[in-house]
C-alpha cells in the first residue's frame, strides 16, 4: 500500500482545473486577483469572490497535526482550493448520488465541493472534515452564507475519523490520498465509516502522466521543484495510475476508473493559468523550501517568474494535467 520506489509526480491540482471546461466566471476573477496589489488586497479579493472570511487564511504550510502540506495555505493556494466545485471536481460521482444519502468529504479544505455535494443529496447530510482548523472555519462560513442546513464541518484527520462504523453512504476525496506515501491506513479508515454497499469516490492526480512542453519551458522547472518538495515530504503524487489497484487491494470493488485531462483550451485560459502560476510561484512555501535548501537560487526563482509571464503569451506551449477518478464499492 506504499508508494512505489519511483520518482513521484507533482502536487499541483488547481490551475488548469479552474480554467479548463469551467464556465463559472469566478475562476478568471480569482486568478486575476493574485496579480492585484499586495497580499492583503489579494486576500480581500479572494474572500469577496468566494464568500470566504478574511480571518482564517493562514500562510503556514504545516497542518494542525504537524504534517507538512507542500501546497501550503498562501492566499493563492486558498483561492484556488476555494474555486473547486462539485460539478467539475466531483462530476464523476454526482450521477450516483440520490436524495437522502449521507456523504463524507475527507480533506474538504474550504468546503467548496462539500456544499455542492450537500445540495445534490438534500435533505441528506454532507459532512466535511479537514485537519486544518482554519479551512474548517472558512467552510462553515460558506455553508452558513448559502443557508445549507444539511452541511456541517469538523476538524479531523482522515487517519482518525470521529465517526462510528458503517455510517456513510459515500466517502469522497479530492487530491487527499496523494499526501500519504502509505495510503493503506487511510483507505481502511474510509472503509470503516462506510455502510455495507457504500461508495468510496476519489479523484487523484498523476503528474507523471501529464504533458508539458516544449521541454525547456519554465513550467517544467516549477513542476520539478514541486515534485522534489512532495517527494521529501512523504507524499504520493503519482497515485492516480495506482488508484484502482489500491482500491482493489483493500477489498473495494472497483465500479469505474478513468483518467481525465485538465488543460487550458484557449489563449485566454492559458494566459490566466500562467498568471496564476506566476503568482503562486512568488508566494508558495515549496519555492521557499527550494531556495532555503539550495535546490534553486534566488536568481533562478526570479527568472522562472519572468519566463512564466512570457510563456503565457506563447501559443506553442502545452500544459495538460492528468487526474484519475475512481469509484469503489464496499461489499454488501
Amino acid at each position: 500500500m506504499k508508494r512505489p520506489g519511483r520518482s513521484p509526480g507533482l502536487f499541483l491540482w488547481a490551475y488548469q482545473e479552474v480554467l479548463s471546461g469551467c464556465s463559472e466566471p469566478k475562476a478568471g476573477l480569482i486568478l486575476e486577483s493574485f496579480q492585484c496589489g499586495g497580499v492583503k488586497r489579494s486576500i480581500s479579493t479572494i474572500s469577496a469572490i468566494l464568500n470566504l472570511p478574511q480571518q482564517g487564511i493562514v500562510m503556514s504550510r504545516e497542518n494542525s497535526d504537524g504534517r507538512i502540506y507542500a501546497f501550503g495555505y498562501s492566499p493563492a493556494a486558498i483561492g484556488l482550493m476555494g474555486s473547486r466545485t462539485a460539478a467539475v471536481n466531483a462530476g464523476f460521482l454526482l450521477p450516483r448520488l440520490t436524495s437522502g444519502m449521507s456523504v463524507l468529504d475527507v480533506g474538504c479544505g474550504p468546503g467548496s465541493i462539500t456544499v455542492g455535494l450537500a445540495e445534490a443529496i438534500a435533505p441528506g447530510e454532507a459532512v466535511g472534515v479537514d485537519i486544518e482548523a482554519s479551512q474548517i472555519e472558512i467552510a462553515r462560513e460558506k455553508a452558513a452564507k448559502l443557508g445549507l442546513g444539511n452541511c456541517r464541518f469538523e476538524t479531523a484527520s482522515v487517519l482518525a475519523l470521529p465517526f462510528p462504523n458503517d455510517v456513510f453512504d459515500v466517502v469522497y476525496g479530492h487530491t487527499i490520498l496523494m499526501q500519504f506515501s502509505d495510503v493503506g491506513p487511510v483507505l481502511e479508515e474510509v472503509k470503516r465509516v462506510l455502510k455495507p454497499g457504500g461508495l468510496a469516490a476519489f479523484r487523484e492526480i498523476d503528474f507523471g502522466a501529464s504533458l508539458y512542453g516544449p521541454a525547456d519551458v519554465a513550467m517544467k522547472t516549477v513542476m520539478s521543484t514541486l515534485q522534489r518538495s512532495v517527494r521529501e515530504n512523504d507524499g504520493y503524487p503519482d497515485i492516480g495510475r495506482d488508484l484502482p489497484a489500491l482500491f482493489a487491494g483493500v477489498g473495494l470493488n472497483v465500479l469505474s476508473a478513468r483518467p481525465v485531462y485538465a488543460y487550458s483550451p484557449n489563449a485566454e485560459a492559458r494566459a490566466g493559468m500562467y498568471r496564476a502560476m506566476s503568482g503562486l510561484w512568488t508566494q508558495a512555501d515549496f519555492v521557499n523550501e527550494a531556495v532555503g535548501k539550495g535546490w534553486i537560487t534566488e536568481d533562478e526563482r526570479a527568472s522562472v517568474a519572468r519566463r512564466l509571464e512570457m510563456e503565457a503569451k506563447d501559443p506553442g506551449g502545452l500544459s495538460g494535467t492528468t487526474y484519475v477518478e475512481v469509484i469503489g464499492q464496499m461489499p454488501a
